[in-house]
């Protein structure tokens, strides 16, 4: 069996102002080689290439990759290929090439091959052309192999290599190297390239999407109404969800950091988002932002800028969600609503940064206490004011969050928070449903009782009421049909889920597992991939729980029929 040849070369486009790019050539000899022998009749390797780089990013880049093996290929995190077998015909393999400068950064990058083949032994090149100041050079840096197959997250900048195995480059090129062909145009480094997104917000059957942000969102999965409010919309499509929250985290990613310095941090949250591969991302800063000293709007709207442009350069649909209004507290804890006017600056930032770029922006803060306050009211009538929507006036309780789900669904999906209402005139009776489906009604003989089968539009935790017309009745007569149509158990779900799913990626002891001290217990951590298949069976299970179903019930209709 022949060897399993693997080529990567990496070219670098020139590009004058105002003028057609011009291409660098390549020049394989510049390349960097590497034989890899096979272990148990198959040729597979992992290996990273720390680019050596400046504190500016180049001017332009392109990518290049071909491969008469199956091969993935990740840039500072972002997949560009999956297991890709290239096309051969008549001696010359095709490359594919990506224009990568959107995804380079100043500083150290991250270039990850994995390669898998058949025969006995696999061979691969590298060659990364740089420009800078109108001058192209070759990189360098230190290429490393995995010893074992690596766990999760081994694609990404972030990962400790250290007991990683140095890979030494061949001294002759192979030939393979002399029958590359190069295609004329680059690609996009997006992996998908996915509509753009605008409001009221359609998920489409398919869509992967990451809720990022600091507190408000993290805590989201507390109670989780939001998600479940959002999922109980979807019916029989299949959407998935992801909280990357992190709580007291800014645009800076501060939080994020771990152990590290916050620019590490920042790095790790683009990543992360990255490897989710987001059909969309719904992203919520400004509240710690804006309660910062020496934090400006205008510091906060570059920084945000950046994250966002770094998304789209991977192909991510970005949406945004302005910080909240913060409520008064009771007495003896300060208030945070003092706070408030110098929030609404940091959430106008945020529709500013928004609107630059022509992404869809949802104001929560404009407006938001008094529809939490209309909300609250549909959901607990003998409450009074906020009462019950949060304990310090800045973090919400559960029912605080089943109230701001309800918001943010009419804001970003455009679903008003009205409850659904079954009406029935028991003299004529007729039955009509507003928000909700009806079927087999059937009145008894003396109109004394009903039996029908209902299905509401859609899931959330607004009861469903009926309102009942009969002679001798000033107006209608309203009661709860049901407080629960489902909501509770699709609810349910979502908290399991999100509780496997957060150690998945938030393990608690991260440090050992994947950090400084993973030498002690790093063997570990090849078991966090053991999640997936139990997040994907929660998951199914939400699929069908988010499907409203059909309920029969009957009412008495004795006290409300004709005399």
């Amino acid at each position: 069996m022949r060897p399993v040849t693997f080529f990567c070369t990496v070219l670098l486009a020139l590009f004058g102002v105002g003028n057609p790019a011009v291409v660098v050539a390549q020049d394989p000899a510049q390349a960097q080689w590497f034989s890899i022998a096979a272990a148990e009749g198959k040729s597979v390797a992992w290996s990273r290439w720390a680019v050596d780089g400046s504190g500016s990013v180049p001017q332009a880049a392109t990518l290049s990759i071909a491969s008469d093996s199956r091969c993935s290929l990740y840039v500072n995190g972002q997949r560009l290929l999956k297991y890709e077998v290239f096309p051969a015909a008549d001696g010359q393999v095709t490359a594919r090439m990506f224009d990568v400068q959107p995804l380079l950064r100043p500083g150290r990058n991250m270039v990850a091959v994995e390669v898998q083949g058949e025969a006995s032994s696999a061979t691969f090149g590298v060659q990364l052309k740089v420009v800078r100041g109108g001058q192209a050079t070759v990189a360098g840096g230190q290429w490393k192999q995995a010893p074992a197959p690596p766990p999760v997250g081994w694609e990404q900048t972030d990962f400790n290599d250290r007991d990683w195995k140095e890979l030494k480059a061949l001294p002759q090129l192979p030939p393979l190297a002399a029958a590359v062909r190069i295609p004329e145009k680059a690609e996009s480094p997006a992996f998908k390239r996915t509509a753009r997104r605008s409001l009221p917000l359609e998920f489409q059957d398919g869509d992967h999407v990451v809720l990022v942000g600091a507190t408000f969102v993290e805590r989201a999965q507390l109670s989780e109404h939001l998600e479940s409010v959002l999922a109980g919309t979807l019916g029989n499509r299949r959407v998935t969800f992801r909280n990357l929250g992190w709580s007291a985290d800014t645009v800076f990613a501060e939080s994020r950091g771990i152990f590290d310095a916050p620019a590490v941090g920042y790095m790790r949250m683009v990543e992360h988002i990255r490897a989710e591969e987001p059909a969309a991302a719904i992203l919520c800063y400004g509240q710690n932002e804006a309660l910062m000293a020496g934090m400006s709007p205008e510091q906060f709207s570059r920084q945000f800028g950046q994250f966002m442009d770094e998304l789209q350069a991977s192909g991510i649909p970005c949406l945004v969600v302005s910080p909240h209004e913060l409520f008064p507290a009771k007495p003896p804890v300060p208030s945070p609503a003092r706070f408030n006017s110098r929030i609404r600056l940091f959430a106008e930032a945020a529709g500013s940064v928004a609107q630059s770029r022509q992404l869809p922006f949802v104001d929560l803060f404009s407006d938001f206490t008094s529809s939490m306050q209309s909300v609250h009211s549909l959901l607990h009538p003998d409450s009074e004011g906020l009462n019950g929507l949060t304990d310090n006036g800045m973090h919400l309780s559960e029912q605080g969050y089943a109230c701001a789900a309800l918001v943010i669904r009419q804001r970003l999906l455009g679903i008003p928070a009205n409850p659904a209402v079954l009406k029935m005139d028991v003299p004529s009776a007729t039955v009509q449903g507003q928000g909700l489906e009806i079927a087999d009604v059937s009145f008894s003989d003396d109109r004394g009782q009903v039996t029908l089968k209902v299905k509401p539009e859609t899931l959330s935790p607004l009861p469903i009421t009926a309102q009942i017309s009969a002679a001798g009745l000033a107006k209608p007569a309203t009661a709860v049909l049901f407080a629960d149509s489902g909501y509770s158990a699709l609810r349910q779900l979502i908290l399991k889920k999100n509780e496997l799913y957060f150690h998945r990626w938030r393990p608690q002891n991260v440090t050992y597992l994947f950090g400084f001290r993973k030498h002690e217990q790093g063997n570990n951590a090849a078991d966090i991939a053991r999640f997936d298949p139990f997040i994907r069976e929660v998951e199914q299970q939400i699929h069908v729980a988010q499907q409203p179903q059909w309920t029969t019930v009957t009412i008495s209709l004795s006290a409300a029929a004709p005399k």
